[in-house]
């Protein structure tokens, strides 16, 4: 039966595959080829495929972005890269569709990058963090794609970029596990989730206070506004600034007196092995 499809195909399909000049092709890429006309592609789109210098592999991720509605100018941000594996290819296929823009998706269509590194930052985009976000996630290319995940998901929760760093590297350099990061990312997060429920509160006594006064008779504004000239100073020793750093600042102790300095990096497996 299968004898029979293909001697039909060939007849229906010859003219195209000779226009195609496939005869470097092995049988694993004239598949893919194949699998274009079935599909109802154009000459000129598999054209873009039907090259012996990518493999099968590669072939099928980008007649497969074709397929789902991509332009020739989204299919070219990685069926002109070679270099880039099928895993990679993927990933910036999974972008495109994912209505990314071309310039978000060129940021991270590099071959220096792991597959699992640009679902990451893939996700980051998608999950709405901006350039410079996502510039932060690239430079930290060296972390596994593990690590990179929870620098993602701290950026995500809107950590500042500093504490982040914090979280990746100790003072003398050594760069944290997966599960080290992960432990202090929530700290802050906790940190910073406090300093929310301070900020609401705060906000509800300065509007408490500020219908309040206007029940005051004249003397009593005169009052408030001595009592308020006398606090200044006080007050500004407990601005929200430095609530916020004092907060952050105790976790952030709390939290390293669990992860003592260590000579060498843990991987994931062996942490969970001890």
């Amino acid at each position: 039966m299968g004898l029979i499809i293909d001697f039909f195909e060939k007849i229906r399909y010859g003219n195209r595959i000779k226009k195609l000049e496939c005869n470097d092709l092995n049988k694993m890429q004239l598949n893919e080829v194949m699998e274009g006309l079935r599909a109802g592609l154009a000459i000129s789109q598999i054209k873009m495929y039907a090259h012996d210098i990518l493999n099968d592999k590669q072939m099928k991720e980008i007649r497969e972005g074709m397929e789902n509605g991509l332009s020739k100018l989204q299919v070219a941000l990685y069926a002109n890269k070679p270099t880039l594996t099928y895993m990679q290819m993927k990933e910036v296929r999974l972008g495109l569709e994912g209505n990314l823009s071309n310039a978000q998706v060129e940021m991270y269509a590099k071959p220096t990058l792991l597959p699992e590194q640009m679902q990451e930052i893939r996700k980051g985009f998608e999950c709405g963090l901006n350039k410079k976000q996502v510039e932060f996630l690239i430079n930290q290319s060296y972390l596994t794609p593990q690590q990179m995940k929870e620098v993602r998901i701290g950026l995500e929760n809107e950590l500042p970029l500093d504490l982040l760093t914090k979280c990746i590297k100790q003072e003398n350099g050594r760069v944290r596990g997966a599960k080290e990061i992960e432990g202090i990312r929530k700290v802050y997060e906790e940190g910073k989730a406090e300093i929310s429920k301070r900020n609401i509160e705060t906000l509800k006594n300065n509007l408490f206070n500020n219908s309040g006064e206007k029940k005051m008779s004249n003397s009593d504004e005169s009052n408030e506004q001595a009592k308020k000239a006398d606090n200044k100073e006080h007050n500004n020793q407990t601005s929200p600034e430095m609530i916020n750093a004092q907060i952050y600042k105790k976790h952030y102790e709390e939290m390293m007196k669990s992860y003592p300095d260590e000579e060498y990096v843990r991987d994931d497996s062996e942490e969970e092995s001890m």
